[in-house]
């Protein structure tokens, strides 16, 4: 029986990393099952895994498509070739108790009613009731022994690209690096103490500043929240001077202002709810928000932007996608960013940029059916750089036949990426080094 996806989808995505045969795309208006590639996980699993990570449970079985195990075991052998399905691979169809039972009924069915003499072999198992050997070999199957440990790899040779300067990756950051002013003692406790007014400026500009600052006294959401709280007292005293400008002054100490003072303190709420209108109504976690600026707060960006450029120098942060819904079992957002070469950052260190990128660090547990004898670490990937039209372009492949034969039938697994950084001023040059999975390239302007 085919799976179907019904139309009470609320698209979180959650299913379709999941499918071992990429059965699942993003329809209009919801995510759809192409019955075609669907073999409801048999072969995979002993459950249906988009059923089983569904927040809302609208993965079901569709009435007018019923097949048998036969059938899409068959599929699941067409769709994927190099994978080996023994025969006992996986199926809910064997799940639970029934699994006993059927065999058990099988043999009754077959035995010939002729043959009452029969229960006598069966009951030789009690005479050989001493099993020590089965229970031992029964104890002995330890399923974690064929996993290969991680393998402890020698250094690779440093690899050299064209306009790669002809110094060390650490000569040319003491080199090209030393132009951008540090954030010192006095400047952070400024920037600390004067949070409430700084929570008022952009989303982008507090991201930078909470990278810099690498403390819990200073957050974006943190600073935002300080804003919020001193514009509920700012706008009402704003109102009453207001009141004092048009009427007079007369009329701070007359009940009139009290029209003011609520005018104010409306205001004050109505752009909070609409700055936090993510977490409020989106149910977002606070580290996943984009606070929008206050009213005064965007000219006064536009203001403060030269001066902290000096200080911070974070020109792309890494876009971890936070939508959908999370459970235990999915694949970890920030891994899949990885093995697609999004997980980079750009900081303007005066005379370069620095950027950064890591490289897959995990194996995914996606329906791969053979997981158990792969490593948990994903093995290291090599990469080519190279600097064209003013953009570095970083090639990143996985080396391992074994890994790359399996990704190429698993979604949300590519075995190799290409990413492009365009930059806006003339380059001259790069430097790199690799180690640990993160690859940091030092491009040196013009």
């Amino acid at each position: 029986m085919a799976t179907m996806i019904t139309g009470d989808c609320i698209n979180c995505g959650a299913c379709e990393p999941e499918c071992p045969n990429n059965a699942i795309s993003q329809g209009d208006p919801v995510y759809v099952i192409d019955p075609l590639l669907c073999t409801e996980c048999v072969g995979f699993h002993d459950y249906e895994a988009c059923a089983a990570v569904c927040p809302v449970d609208v993965c079901g079985t569709d009435p007018n498509n019923i097949e048998s195990e036969d059938a899409l075991i068959a599929r699941a052998r067409a769709l994927h070739p190099e994978t080996t399905f023994g025969a006992d691979f996986q199926s809910r169809f064997r799940k639970g108790p029934a699994v006993a039972a059927q065999p058990a009924a099988a043999v009754q069915q077959s035995t010939s009613p002729e043959k009452p003499p029969a229960p006598e072999p069966i009951a030789a198992p009690p005479a050989a009731k001493p099993v020590a050997a089965p229970a031992a070999a029964k104890a002995t199957p330890p399923q974690a022994a064929p996993k290969p440990a991680p393998v402890k790899k020698e250094p690779r040779p440093k690899k050299n690209f064209p306009k790669e300067l002809p110094v060390s990756f650490e000569e040319a950051s003491k080199q090209y690096t030393g132009d951008r002013a540090t954030m010192s003692g006095p400047v952070r406790l400024a920037v600390i103490v004067l949070q409430p007014i700084i929570g008022s400026l952009p989303h982008g500009i507090k991201k930078r500043l909470e990278a810099v600052m690498q403390t819990p006294l200073f957050t974006a959401a943190g600073s935002t929240a300080a804003n919020i709280g001193l514009n509920a007292v700012l706008y009402p005293l704003i109102g009453m001077a207001v009141a004092a400008a048009i009427v007079g002054p007369e009329v701070i100490f007359s009940q009139r202002v009290n029209i003011y003072f609520l005018v104010g303190l409306l205001l004050a709420a109505a752009e909070g709810i609409f700055r936090l209108k993510d977490g409020i109504f989106g149910a977002k976690p606070p580290e996943e928000l984009t606070f929008p600026p206050s009213i005064y707060g965007a000219p006064l960006g536009w203001i403060a932007e030269p001066l902290l450029a000096k200080f911070t120098g974070l020109v792309r942060d890494i876009p971890v996608p936070v939508e959908g819904f999370y459970a235990s079992g999915f694949v970890d957002k920030l891994e899949r960013e990885r093995r697609y070469g999004n997980v980079y950052t750009v900081e303007d260190r005066g005379g370069a940029f620095l950027v950064r990128m890591e490289f897959p660090r995990r194996m995914p547990d996606i329906g791969i059916a053979s997981r158990d004898q792969l490593p948990d670490e994903m093995p290291d990937y090599d990469y080519d750089l190279v600097l064209q039209d003013g953009q570095l372009i970083v090639k990143g492949k996985c080396t391992d036949e074994k890994v790359r034969k399996i990704s190429s039938s698993v979604g949300a697994f590519p075995p190799e990426f290409t990413t492009v950084i365009p930059f806006q001023q003339r380059i001259a040059g790069i430097a790199h080094q690799f180690e640990n999975k993160l690859l940091e390239v030092l491009v040196v302007k013009a």
